[in-house]
């Protein structure tokens, strides 16, 4: 199996996240800058062409369509939104009248890439790329998307370490690194559903480890947790209950880092037949 790359190319992911964020911001700044800029020619008598603070929005256009463009879903209307700005020019119009397109116009765009972000995926991750997954594995990836909102890439890059550690059978690294992660989330006062993975799985991973017994508390995921798991249904207690947590952190952890962590996929899909190993199992 191949190794993993080393944490330390996370800031090649950050600087990339950190480029659309200014990209995000650029949005709001570009179309509100022009239609302020507007006003201020107007407050201070400013003999000047008003269609120069129009530039504000079509800038603004051009990036939010790019936004929509590199994401995993095509938003339509925002990747139309360069030939809406050029009404502003073509059309002829008093400069209060553009002032009131302007600001009308700067809103819509702010809208539409709030609902870009929440609703068309993260930048950069193409949909075509979960073809290679084959089912029930990448339905279930596709279920559990959105316990992805707001997870780093680092964080992801660590359930891909844990989950390929385990498939290795090397319980001390997995153990370890989930452990590691897990006290890191909590102790930035997170409390969720895959916090809980981690722990399961660094549980369960120094029990093989050692080759210890199963005890008889151990840790399960909470009622809350059901839509988040792949094996949700009743489970009679004892061995059987015991495995099925471990498996549905497991896979948990393997949604997580397929959705958040692009640059793992390639181990990830090396581990395919474990995880779906684990979802097929009954």
């Amino acid at each position: 199996m191949a190794a993993i790359p080393p944490d330390d190319s996370q800031q090649e992911r950050h600087s990339d996240k950190n480029i659309y964020r200014w990209l995000e911001l650029a949005v709001p700044l570009l179309s509100f800058g022009g239609a302020l800029l507007a006003i201020l020619f107007i407050v201070t008598r400013t003999m000047v062409d008003f269609r120069v603070t129009i530039l504000g929005c079509i800038l603004a256009s051009w990036v939010l369509a790019y936004l929509a463009w590199i994401r995993p879903r095509k938003d339509i209307v925002a990747l139309t939104t360069p030939i809406y700005s050029f009404i502003f020019i073509a059309v002829p119009t008093d400069i209060f009248s553009s002032l009131v397109l302007e600001l009308l116009y700067a809103t819509s765009l702010t809208l539409l890439l709030i609902r870009l972000k929440y609703r068309f995926g993260i930048p950069g991750i193409a949909l075509s790329d979960r073809k290679d997954l084959a089912e029930p594995l990448r339905t279930y990836v596709e279920q559990t998307e959105a316990t992805c909102t707001g997870i780093s890439p680092e964080t992801a890059h660590r359930a891909t370490l844990v989950f390929v550690r385990f498939a290795e059978g090397n319980y001390e690294d997995a153990a370890r690194v989930a452990g590691g992660v897990a006290g890191q989330m909590e102790g930035a006062g997170v409390s969720s559903c895959l916090v809980r993975a981690f722990k399961i799985v660094k549980d369960h991973a120094a029990l093989l480890d050692t080759s210890s017994p199963r005890p008889h508390t151990f840790l399960t995921f909470s009622p809350e947790d059901a839509g988040q798991l792949a094996k949700s249904g009743p489970v009679p207690p004892g061995d059987q209950e015991f495995d099925t947590i471990l498996d549905n952190a497991l896979l948990l952890l393997y949604s997580v880092a397929w959705t958040a962590s692009e640059r793992d996929r390639a181990h990830l899909l090396v581990c395919q037949p474990f995880a779906q190993k684990l979802l097929m199992e009954v």
